[in-house]
């Protein structure tokens, strides 16, 4: 047995032995845990016990993520097996969504990228009735809702493997309450305390009107220690400026001087603030205006080089820091309306994303093309990127009231998406450096920019959607869905180099203008489709559901900023467009409870064509293109509910098979680069575990203990696909491993509460044995011994929060 094994075990017994008192209370009176039988979840569009849905969503309660200590996505994923994210902390990269469900994920575990999707995620993502993906503080929330599998026919494009909903609390009209929250906390490997404050707040104003606001700064210690840094001239850290010279005196050899190591590089800070105000006239009439702003910023990633220097955890030898600073505002209004036959629902909002960020591309251009920067000694190259994201969404739908024979949802949906991008990298001392070594006089200028450019698009959805479920009987009920669809993208992208371009042209004597690669070229695609979901749903006993679905669900497709023909005289016109992929999905499951105790089962299986995939063309040009496809297969179990009056737990378990079907082309340049089938996809675990143990124990009339402890398991991934083929001249020279494999992944978590009246103190531990936890990561082989990094999670984090709840 393994180490992991073992240690995944032995917590397990832990956890239970911290609930071992139990015998002694069990029979003493106490208010009964809630069953997750009990939890209503809205994921089908109307109200539903979690035990009565026809498909396997997991939903956590406000109380449960408050007892896990959990305050955003990254911890929460734990929770849950079968879902993995790539793991920056508070930094994500791009504000890009890198969640994966079912192993459906085709994009490398790369974080040194922060640059937009080129598709759309595969798991959609909402906040209420908004959908928007940012990595919001979850503070003041309901529940969260995880669907597992393709959500096409209600929640429309980027639903493949599934959606997550985010329900933040509604205001309360009938009390007044308040809550004050105070966090310390210090965490191994830093010298750089964390800490947290936040508040809540609930104003009846009226019978009819209600506000509820929170609100918070959290700042996160630092814990990566920077041993390479450079020293820039420059003092704006996402402008860094150039490096200053070792040695002065000698400009065409001297390298760039470096910096006295720095410690806990890698710290941050998130303010945030959200108000609802709710309006209820009548039991047939409500509207909530909601406004959520959220601003954070991290001056470096969560990553570590152990392979290269002293061999230590939690240390880099990076040039220089990738801070990013990012901001989101969110508005919106839900109205409900009783209309006598029907629910209907009017969900209107609007977001605006900001982020601006700083990453060294300086290894990879020194690994891979250092020859076209003629020997250049101080080869730092900062690129600086800044995205506006606006989104507006509108949907408009009505839901049977409950009770006949048929259950209807009809909707429609409109969502207009402009993203404004702009990146530019510059490598300063370059153009002198080049003039000085030919000695050209006059000098010529080449400048110092390597690249720029961006996107300006606009990406539009409109779509309508409906759902009929029949109740045959008393014990079936069958349901069929449908969602037309039709997409339309429209803008300009593209990356000029004209650093290349110019010294291109003098030293071959070429005449090229600094658009080499085609330039800022037009956007335009359309296109328009139909998904279908069939379901079937029967009770084998008042406690026992059955069900089988067939699902599907689809990403947009889109177009290609390249030129007809490249440079080198290649027919680019097949690449210009991408079309949209789609999945089928073919699950069966069972669910129902024991007593105290519910459960689920499910098996899975899901064909994913015209895969949509980052390529990279005959002149080294990347680009996205649609390859076969790939599949997923596997099984979810889940145990949860209440073992005595004082002792609950729930265990979750998932095995996912997901890999490529048909090899494809991945990279056209020479040497070609097969992917071939039966490559696992990228992030992709087989078996994932977790656990969890709460214990409520009265030490007296006004004095309670909680005790909580959760435990999760991923076994090995990787960053990308396996099974490479290097073909040189039509023959296949070398089969290799050109991906990062990393290694499973067990964090163990544990709480102890004491509550006195509406005070409570809570000491924490969060991964308790430091698992570095890598799930990304920067290979040696593209970015060189000094510069690979490996992603980490926090390492263990000991602290106390304390909370004070008035009101009622």
């Amino acid at each position: 047995m393994g180490c992991k094994s073992k240690l995944l075990i032995s917590s397990a017994i832990i956890l239970v032995g911290l609930a071992a008192p139990g015998a002694a209370w069990a029979d003493e009176a106490a208010p009964q845990p809630a069953n997750t039988d009990e939890i209503v979840v809205t994921a089908g569009r109307r109200a539903q016990s979690l035990s009565e849905v026809p498909s396997n969503i997991s939903a956590v309660t406000g109380d449960m993520l408050e007892n896990a200590g959990v305050t955003d996505v990254n911890s929460f994923t734990r929770l849950i097996p079968g879902v993995v994210m790539l793991d920056e902390g508070p930094r994500a990269s791009g504000n890009r969504n890198t969640l994966i469900i079912r192993g459906l994920n085709a994009n490398a575990m790369n974080p040194n990228d922060d640059n937009p999707s080129n598709t759309q995620e595969a798991v959609s993502t909402y906040f209420g009735e908004t959908p928007v993906f940012f990595p919001l503080k979850l503070i003041d929330i309901d529940r969260i809702e995880l669907l597992r599998g393709p959500q096409g026919t209600l929640y429309g494009s980027g639903s493949v493997g599934g959606t997550m909903r985010i329900i933040p609390k509604a205001p309360d009209l009938s009390h007044f309450s308040a809550e004050v929250n105070a966090e310390g906390s210090l965490t191994a490997h830093s010298g750089d305390p964390s800490y947290d404050l936040s508040a809540v707040l609930n104003v009846p104003i009226a019978s009819t009107l209600g506000l509820r606001m929170s609100g918070g700064y959290q700042h996160l210690g630092g814990f990566i220690d920077a041993l390479g840094l450079v020293q820039m001239d420059g003092t704006d850290k996402f402008h860094p400026g150039a490096p200053v010279l070792a040695d002065p005196a000698n400009p065409l050899t001297s390298p760039a001087a470096t910096k006295a190591p720095e410690k806990d590089v890698n710290d941050g800070y998130t303010a945030y603030f959200r108000a609802a105000m709710l309006f209820e006239p009548t039991d047939g009439f409500n509207a909530t205006l909601r406004y959520t702003f959220q601003h954070t910023l991290v001056n470096d990633r969560y990553e570590e080089n152990p392979y290269y220097g002293t061999g230590e955890h939690y240390v880099h030898y990076k040039d220089n820091l990738d801070p990013q600073e990012s901001d989101i505002h969110i508005g919106s209004l839900d109205v409900n309306v009783d209309v006598g036959f029907a629910q209907m629902t009017s969900a209107t909002s609007y977001s605006q994303a900001h982020a601006k960020s700083s990453s060294d591309s300086s290894p990879f251009l020194r690994v891979n093309i250092p020859q076209y920067y003629f020997g250049f000694p101080r080869l730092i190259a900062p690129i600086y990127r800044e995205q506006t994201r606006k989104v507006f969404t509108q949907e408009l739908r009505l839901v049977s009231k409950p009770g006949g024979a048929f259950d209807w949802i009809v909707g429609a949906y409109y969502n207009r998406n402009h993203l404004d991008f702009s990146m530019d990298q510059r490598m300063p001392g370059l153009s002198d450096y080049v003039n000085a070594l030919y000695g050209l006089n006059p000098p010529l200028d080449f400048g110092d920019v390597l690249a720029y450019g961006g996107q300006d698009k606009v990406t539009q959805e409109g779509a309508l959607y409906g759902e009929l479920t029949w109740h045959a009987t008393d014990k079936l009920s069958l349901t069929g869905g449908i969602r037309g669809f039709k997409l339309k993208t429209t803008g300009t992208s593209g990356i000029p180099l004209p650093f290349a371009s110019r010294t291109t042209s003098w030293y071959y004597g070429i005449p090229l203008d600094e658009f080499l690669l085609g330039g800022i070229e037009p956007l335009s695609y359309k296109d328009s489709g139909v998904i279908f979901r069939a379901n079937a749903a029967y009770d084998l006993t008042p406690n026992t559901l059955l069900y089988a679905t067939f699902a599907q669900g689809y990403r947009g497709g889109g177009s290609n900023a390249l030129p007809l023909t490249d440079p080198a005289g290649n027919d680019n016109s097949q690449l210009l467009q991408y079309d949209p992929d789609k999945v089928n999905s073919y699950e069966v499951g069972l669910k129902g409870d024991l007593g105290r105790l519910s459960y689920s089962a499910t098996g899975f299986w899901i064909d994913w064509s015209n895969m949509q995939q980052q390529l990279v063309s005959q002149l080294g040009v990347s680009y996205v293109g649609n390859v076969p496809g790939a599949r997923s297969r596997g099984i979810e179990l889940s145990l949860a509910g209440s073992i005595t009056d004082r002792l609950s737990m729930a265990l979750g378990y998932s095995y996912t098979d997901a890999e490529v079907t048909k090899s494809f082309l991945l990279n056209a340049s020479l040497p070609e680069t097969l992917i071939a089938p039966g490559s696992p996809l990228p992030g992709s675990s087989k078996h994932m575990a977790t656990a969890s143990v709460d214990y409520d124990a009265p030490l007296s009339d006004e004095l309670g203990l909680k005790l909580h402890g959760d435990i999760s398991y991923r076994s090995p991934s990787q960053s990308t696909f396996a099974d490479i083929d290097i073909i040189v001249g039509g023959v296949d020279t070398f089969t290799g491993d050109n991906f990062i494999r990393f290694g499973s992944a067990t964090v163990l978590n544990l709480s102890a509460t004491l509550d006195f009246q509406s005070y409570s103190l809570t000491l924490f531990a969060n991964n308790i044995t430091s698992e570095l936890g890598t799930n990304s990561g920067n290979a040696e082989e593209y970015y060189g011994a000094k510069s690979q990094t490996y992603g980490v999670l926090r390492p263990r984090t000991i602290g106390l929060r304390a909370n004070f709840k008035f009101g009622n």
